[in-house]
């Protein structure tokens, strides 16, 4: 193996929060990290439909950080443009990817339907299409090329490097990638952070800074923000649950399938403990429960404490007001009781899924709280219920909302500014560049600047598709 020092293109997420998807090229590799969708408003959406530019027949490889539609949601569209190589990603990863790319094709093809049915949604009056990126068999596919790598353990993916995943904390599986290119004293040390997780957010184990990397290509996502310090959303949940009882309320949760979900489980089980929860939780949210199961099985990447009482039987996503809804049938028995409850279900943009016939039932009904919890995407009902809309589209249907709507504070998923710039000053064998990434470019000057403050490190906030040689 030569030595090749690498180059590095930002094939998306240069400026954004989604499509990550980078090109690192070393000697006659070239190694490609995540391909995820974009998300955002209709015409955002739209450029889904073509890949970043490059001849996929000559990538090698291409390594999955983790299991969220913006980093892998267009993973099954590289066969048809030529790639014949495998996907690597961690074993709890390479569970959930074929469920969730087999429910994204789902979930495009209805839209589609529902698009020339002429049923109204959110979308612009003038909006194209909705695009179909790839087919359920394109998603089979992709389970097929899986190769699952677990943490710690090296691969030889090229005569010229190497990959390794360690824990990223963020969701169940999610890795940073470790890319050696060359070898010995004659190698370069790529590491992508992917998402890097935030310590205030349970199950999940709090980040843990690489040993060493050369070059690092860094999140940004939430750069140029403090987590604020009075955000508590037990202490709201808990009076949620307070509300929903004496009020006979019913609180429905918009949720993702993979970290969003099982936080809110984790959040759940805690108020039960402490005899603050009241009400049932019904979860009904197939690919969540899916998933919910997966981070059983890999309960060893939580935090050590709730490693330790998982493995003792103590399940801390588990409780005995928790339910689980597997037939349509019991939920339609559930929303004619008038009996107060906690419902989670999918998805979060409210898009699509269960949740749709949860709000058809409950926005016109003033004993209904909706609450949101986090990020809503342009152009989508959970945005329009943000922004305050009394009246919305629900699946074509015109509704006049009468339910409360609420907004959770606290539930991101990804590290502040503070935490990012401790991961990257707890890195031992510092790097000499770092890369930001998968940020807007607000956050990613307002992370470059705190970087450079502490120490002289080169910070490049590179253009889309522009071509570093490192």
């Amino acid at each position: 193996m030569s030595f090749a020092r690498p180059a590095i293109t930002l094939l998306g997420a240069a400026g954004e929060v989604t499509g990550s998807c980078s090109l690192v090229e070393a000697g006659r590799s070239r190694i490609v990290v995540d391909c995820g969708m974009i998300r955002g408003s209709w015409e955002d959406e739209q450029r889904n439909l073509t890949l970043p530019k490059i001849d996929w027949r000559w990538v090698d490889a291409v390594v999955l950080t983790h299991v969220h539609l913006d980093h892998c949601g267009r993973l099954a569209m590289l066969f048809r443009h030529g790639f014949e190589g495998h996907v690597y990603c961690t074993p709890a990863t390479a569970e959930i990817l074929p469920r969730l790319a087999k429910s994204s094709a789902r979930l495009q093809r209805t839209k589609l339907a529902e698009f020339h049915a002429g049923v109204k949604t959110e979308l612009p009056e003038d909006a194209e299409e909705p695009p179909v990126l790839f087919s359920e068999r394109e998603a089979q596919l992709l389970a097929e090329r899986l190769r699952p790598i677990p943490y710690g353990l090296t691969e030889q993916l090229t005569e010229d490097v190497m990959l390794r995943f360690e824990p990223a904390g963020h969701i169940v599986g999610a890795g940073v990638v470790h890319l050696e290119c060359g070898t010995g004293t004659e190698s370069a040390r790529v590491v992508f952070s992917g998402d890097v997780g935030s310590k205030h957010v349970p199950p999940m184990a709090a980040p843990v800074s690489p040993r060493a990397a050369d070059i690092l290509v860094l999140e940004s996502t939430n750069g140029g923000r403090v987590r604020p310090k009075d955000a508590d959303p037990d202490a709201h949940l808990a009076e949620l649950a307070a509300e929903a009882f004496a009020k006979n309320r019913r609180v429905l949760f918009p949720t993702f399938a993979i970290g969003r979900a099982q936080n809110f489980l984790y959040r759940f089980a805690k108020l039960s403990r402490a005899n603050k929860l009241h009400v049932p939780v019904l979860f009904d949210a197939p690919t969540a429960i899916f998933a919910t199961g997966v981070y059983r099985r890999y309960s060893e990447q939580y935090r050590p404490e709730l490693a330790r009482q998982a493995q003792a039987g103590d399940d801390p996503l588990d409780f005995d007001e928790l339910h689980y809804i597997s037939k349509r049938r019991e939920m339609k028995e559930i929303k004619r009781s008038r009996e107060p409850a906690f419902v989670m279900a999918g998805s979060g943009f409210c898009d699509g899924g269960p949740v749709m016939e949860h709000l058809r039932h409950g926005l016109p009904n003033p004993d209904y709280t909706v609450v949101l919890g986090g990020f809503t995407a342009p152009d989508t009902l959970s945005r329009a219920l943000a922004n305050g809309e009394r009246e919305v589209s629900v699946e074509g249907t015109k509704i006049q909302v009468e339910a409360q709507i609420v907004a959770l504070e606290g539930m991101s998923g990804h590290a502040d500014g503070g935490t990012i710039v401790d991961w990257v000053h707890g890195i031992q064998d510092a790097p000499s560049i770092i890369m930001l990434n998968h940020g807007e470019d607000e956050a990613r000057s307002a992370l470059g600047k705190r970087l450079e403050a502490v120490r002289d490190w080169q910070v490049l906030r590179t253009a889309g598709e522009e071509r570093v040689e490192l």
